[in-house]
């Protein structure tokens, strides 16, 4: 897991020196504001970014939690196509808003042949100067490609309403990979799913977090929704707004995600299984659902005495990868074989903006 706090303390720091230093009382009313307006608790406000208050409230708060998200989401994509990633690539960054996305490509040790942000709010790509440096292009509407990575972050409902989803797979490389990240919040991701549902139907490839070329199994169910819940340490400003508006961000990234591609590697070279729920403890047996390759959902379940021989699974987290030796379906026991997936990964070179 790359882990981005230290760099990303230095570039607010750094962002620091040039705006000066926010009123913690401003910044938890802008958090507060945002998350509401974010999570359909208030009206959403196209533009947002406009606003000064929730700008810099954006910055110093979602800024660091997006850019960790991202980073991970790279981790995974290194995991089965780490080659690609060390090229330059031609990167646009859709919906960029202060440069979130691109700032954790940079950070994670990216490079790129060309640089391109798209936002409509001129005060977020001013932002992005600061927060980057000026080795990019900004735009207010998508440029011509081909781009072997594009970024759409928290930009899902926009893209599908407006048709941009279409318009950014058309500027994809049939080689590259489109990353989608959206909230874990359970109705915008069944509705992710849906479309990711609808993008296999029209012949692209996920290449994560699914390792099945089917139909997602989740929408079959109404209890779980496919997304991640990872563990992490944030930097301290978002600590001490937690603790003013009693968010829980400083310690975990919740997210859904999707990563699609034409031609490019899939995650299902890595791995059989996914954990996609937490693990559950009972009298004398822990289980947890698992999405396979081959389109099932199985409600896997494993005796305590048993704990020896199924060590990985025991100690399972959501999101984690298996590799299973043995039959699927049913009880696990000692014919089973599961590892945690080997990550055979990129290690990202010592990188700063």
């Amino acid at each position: 897991m790359t882990d981005l706090t230290p760099a990303l303390k230095e570039l607010l720091s750094h962002y620091h020196g040039i705006r000066g230093t926010a009123h913690i009382g401003s910044l938890t009313e802008g958090v507060s504001y945002l998350t509401k307006m974010l999570t359909g608790q208030l009206p959403f406000r196209s533009g947002y970014m406009a606003n000064r208050k929730l700008r810099r409230a954006y910055i110093e708060y979602y800024l660091p939690i997006n850019a960790a998200k991202i980073a991970l989401i790279l981790d995974e994509l290194s995991s089965f196509d780490p080659a690609f990633l060390k090229e330059d690539l031609r990167v646009l960054d859709f919906g960029s808003g202060p440069g979130t996305a691109s700032i954790a490509w940079r950070l994670w040790g990216g490079k790129t042949a060309a640089h391109v942000l798209v936002d409509r709010v001129e005060e977020a790509l001013d932002e992005a100067e600061i927060l980057l440096g000026t080795d990019f292009e900004g735009a207010d509407e998508i440029q011509p490609g081909p781009y072997d990575l594009i970024f759409a972050s928290n930009v899902f409902v926009e893209i599908q309403s407006g048709g941009e989803l279409q318009e950014l797979l058309d500027e994809l490389d049939p080689r590259g990979y489109l990353i989608i990240l959206e909230p874990a919040m359970e109705r915008s991701t069944r509705k992710l799913m849906e479309v990711r549902d609808q993008l296999v139907k029209d012949g692209w490839t996920i290449a994560a977090p699914c390792l099945a070329a089917t139909c997602c199994p989740m929408l079959r169910r109404t209890d779980l929704w496919c997304h991640q819940d990872r563990g992490w340490s944030g930097p301290g400003m978002i600590s001490e707004i937690d603790e003013r508006t009693g968010l829980d961000n400083a310690r975990s990234l919740r997210y859904s995600y999707l990563v699609v591609t034409r031609e490019g590697r899939t995650l299902s070279e890595c791995a059989n299984w996914r954990v996609v729920s937490n693990l559950h403890r009972g009298k004398g047996k822990v289980w947890a659902e698992l999405c396979g390759a081959e389109k099932e959902l199985w409600s896997a379940e494993a005796l305590r005495r048993h704990r020896a021989s199924l060590k990985p699974f025991f100690r399972a987290k959501r999101g984690d990868l298996l590799q299973l030796e043995g039959p699927s379906g049913g009880r696990l026991g000692p014919e089973h074989r599961f590892q945690v997936a080997e990550k055979d990964s990129f290690t990202p070179p010592d990188s700063v903006i």
